[in-house]
This record gives C-alpha cells, structure tokens and sequence, in this order.
C-alpha cells in the first residue's frame, strides 16, 4: 500500500472513528448527569430545578383504574412549585426511585434516556424517558415523562 493510500486510509478512519467517540462521550455524559439527577432527586436536593432548563416539557402519563392512560403536561412553573413542596412530604416517608434498564440514544440534536422507575412500592416498574440537551455546556433535562398510577395528576389543575 503506498503512502498515497495510506493517507486516504487514515482520512477515512478518522472521519468514521472521531464521531463515534465523541458520541460515545456524550452518552457518558448524559448518564453521568442522569445519576447526579437520580442521586439529588432521592436526597431530596434543592438543586434538582437546576437539572432542568427553563420552560423544560413535563410529562405525565397516568394509569388509570378502569384501564388505559391519559398523558398531561404539567406546566414548569407548577411542576417546579410542587417539586419543592412535596419533598418535605418525600422526604418524611423516605420516598426514593430506583431506574433500571437505562439506555441513551441520539435523539436529534440531543440524547433521549429511557427507563424503568420502580418507586419504593411498585413491584415492576413504570416506564419513563428523559430528554437530554446541552446548555452552556451542561446536559439539562429539556423534557421528562413518567408513567405514574397516581390518579390526583388526573384532576389537578
């Protein structure tokens, strides 16, 4: 192989291989902020907004008793309001989530993680995805979505 081609070669590698690092590092990353989402949600941090971006998409889906589901979108503003009064009540009852079957792929210009959460009473698990962008550098959670069997978000203005 001349050194022609060997060049062409090198070129064509570097062009395959470069992305896939870097795409490689950012699915690190987006976990990486997911465990630190996970690690101040369960200790019930008041840095757990700051994972979000301004106006970030909120989901819920709701089981509901008689069968079937009905997705809302709960309001930012709201969700962050409520965020910050229900965890005193999480926090006396020592309500945690645990996530497993965690997979990340690219989803656009951003990274899409999705899951199980099993709260602390539920046997199976419920499914959930978050939406992760880069803002200033940091991955925030641009949309969330939790499946949940609590029927209030059904009725909750």
């Amino acid at each position: 192989m001349g050194i022609t081609m060997r060049k062409i070669l090198i070129i064509i590698l570097s062009i395959i291989f470069i992305p896939l690092s870097a795409l490689a590092d950012d699915i690190a990353d987006v976990k990486a902020e997911f465990n630190k989402y996970v690690n101040d949600a369960n200790n019930y941090s008041t840095n757990l907004p700051n994972r979000y971006i301004n106006n970030a998409k909120i989901i819920r889906v709701v089981n509901k008793k008689r069968g079937g589901h009905q997705s809302l979108i709960i309001p930012y503003d709201r969700y962050i309001k409520e965020l910050n009064g229900h965890s005193v009540l999480a926090k006396a009852v020592n309500y945690k989530n645990r996530y497993v079957n965690i997979k990340v792929h690219k989803h656009g210009n951003d990274y899409k993680l999705s899951a199980t959460r099993i709260p602390r009473s539920d046997k199976k698990g419920l499914p959930c995805y978050f939406v992760y962008t880069k803002q200033n550098g940091v991955w925030k959670i641009k949309e969330e979505s939790m499946t949940t069997n609590v029927q209030a978000f059904l009725s909750a203005k």
